[in-house]
């Protein structure tokens, strides 16, 4: 198998997601849901002189109300959440049954960058508005497709269902993650019509 690098740019595609803070999409308190834009991103499959471009968000907006936080997260107030850099690193997990957090998806699994921060399935399009994040890179479009370039990319024949062949490349560490430092956007006066 071919080692993969997973690699999270800083190339702006020009369009915006209409995303909603998260834990808590109600910042104001007012019984709606503030929708946020969001920058696209895009994502590069790379081995070699191979190349597949994906499209995904990796800042999202972050509201933990400090008066009622939600627990499971540490952080709390308003805050753009996603990593600024990382350096290229072994990915050390892949979970095959995660299922989103914030919003239902039909794909399952997801695979770590660090910490509990992790590259899963997002919206469906840039029309599936909504979705939200604590961190994590969310991928637009078809995440079973993604894992499928994952596992072509590294070589490995398509008979393998996609999700065991990036386990494989977990356990053989020939899969890479890299994060391309960017500045992420002040999301505090950037709502929208939903």
């Amino acid at each position: 198998m071919n080692p993969v690098t997973i690699v999270i740019t800083n190339n702006k595609t020009g369009e915006l997601y209409k995303a909603r803070s998260y834990p808590d999409d109600d910042k104001d308190n007012d019984g709606a849901i503030e929708f946020y834009n969001t920058p696209v991103y895009e994502i590069e499959i790379t081995s070699g002189s191979k190349i597949i471009k994906w499209k995904a968000v990796r800042f999202m907006p972050y509201w933990n109300d400090p008066a009622s936080p939600d627990l499971h997260y540490k952080s709390k107030g308003f805050i753009n959440s996603g990593l600024h850099k990382l350096q290229k690193k072994v990915v050390d997990l892949y979970l095959p049954n995660y299922g989103t957090q914030n919003r239902y998806s039909p794909h399952r699994g997801a695979i770590r960058i660090r910490n509990n921060f992790l590259i899963h399935a997002g919206p469906k399009d840039l029309m599936d508005v909504g979705w939200g994040s604590a961190g994590c890179v969310e991928i637009i479009g078809d995440f079973g497709k993604f894992k499928q370039d994952i596992r072509d990319v590294a070589g490995i024949s398509n008979t393998v269902e996609a999700g065991k062949a990036i386990e494989s490349m977990v356990k053989h560490k020939k899969l890479y993650v890299e994060i391309e430092k960017d500045t992420p956007p002040s999301f505090r006066n950037h709502v929208v019509s939903p």
